[in-house]
């Protein structure tokens, strides 16, 4: 895939530290912009093929710009990133017109391959939103696998390095206890404090998250995906990534990896009308336990 017209929408708190915009490849034609009222002007100067917005912890009014922005440019696939994760926000933001998620932090290959899948997406001419709901009233609650800032996760770091390292293995908690020189019951209770959820949970969406990449490869079926993130049942993969995805894995493979490809067409010239914006946890249906994944 070819260089892209991209509007980079960075709505970080402290977006000179958490930014991403300094990983996109220099081949791209990136415009930046850190007030969400610049949109109407870089969309003017830019008219880009694509849009990514950037959190770490949106508030409410951060949130908002994420339908407006979908509205303003309706054939552009939009990608979000975010620091703070929960199942609700990830839900609300695929049902909003995101193309795809991602939560923070992310590797440069992880980006590049976003970017190039969602340029594919915008070349096909597929991309079709469906209209923003309401934002729901748990949206900000601390849900999702990241609850504080990983500088604060002392004790369970090495932990969770150790399940980026052998997510596809069998992880014993246990096991993973001894990294962190505490025995597995207050392991346990550490893990929820500094991660936000269980050790159980942590490691499944960790797994998901590596079966959304491993989905945007071509030829990819969803049986391998699952078997290569360490889970065997395809019928127990489907329902819980369909649970934290907000969308089947058929209907996100449907979103990242299009039919067809076409050359993208030039700037005609014509320019988008900006409009105003309109108006859980897991049940127990896992058959592992917390012990063993």
């Amino acid at each position: 895939m070819g260089a892209v017209r991209l509007l980079w929408i960075d709505l970080c708190t402290q977006p000179d530290v958490h930014g991403l915009f300094q990983l996109v490849p220099t081949k791209h034609h990136a415009v930046r912009i850190d007030r969400f009222e610049d949109l109407v002007g870089a969309v003017h100067q830019l008219h880009p093929q694509l849009a990514s917005i950037e959190f770490d912890y949106p508030d409410k009014a951060r949130l908002q710009a994420v339908p407006v922005l979908a509205r303003a440019l309706p054939e552009v696939p939009l990608l979000m990133f975010t620091e703070y994760h929960s199942e609700a926000l990830a839900v609300w933001a695929f049902r909003s017109g995101v193309s795809d998620y991602r939560v923070k932090p992310i590797t440069r290959t992880t980006l590049v391959r976003s970017i190039e899948a969602l340029s594919e997406i915008a070349a096909s001419g597929s991309q079709n939103r469906p209209p923003a709901p309401w934002l729901p009233a748990d949206l900000i609650e601390p849900a999702g696998h990241l609850q504080s800032p990983p500088s604060t996760s002392q004790k369970t770091g090495a932990a969770v390095a150790y399940i980026a390292q052998h997510f596809a293995q069998d992880l014993k908690r246990d096991a993973v206890a001894d990294l962190s020189h505490v025995s597995p019951s207050k392991f346990s209770r550490v893990f929820r404090r500094e991660q936000g959820v269980s050790f159980k949970h942590f490691v499944l969406a960790y797994r998901i998250a590596k079966a959304r990449d491993f989905l945007t490869e071509p030829n990819m079926s969803i049986s391998l995906a699952a078997y290569s993130v360490g889970i065997s049942d395809v019928s127990y993969f489907s329902r819980v990534f369909r649970r934290l995805v907000g969308i089947t894995a058929t209907e996100y493979q449907q979103r990242v990896r299009p039919r067809r490809q076409v050359p993208l067409h030039p700037y005609d010239g014509s320019f988008p009308q900006v409009c105003p914006a309109t108006r859980h946890d897991y049940p127990n249906e896992s058959p592992a336990s917390e012990h063993k994944l």
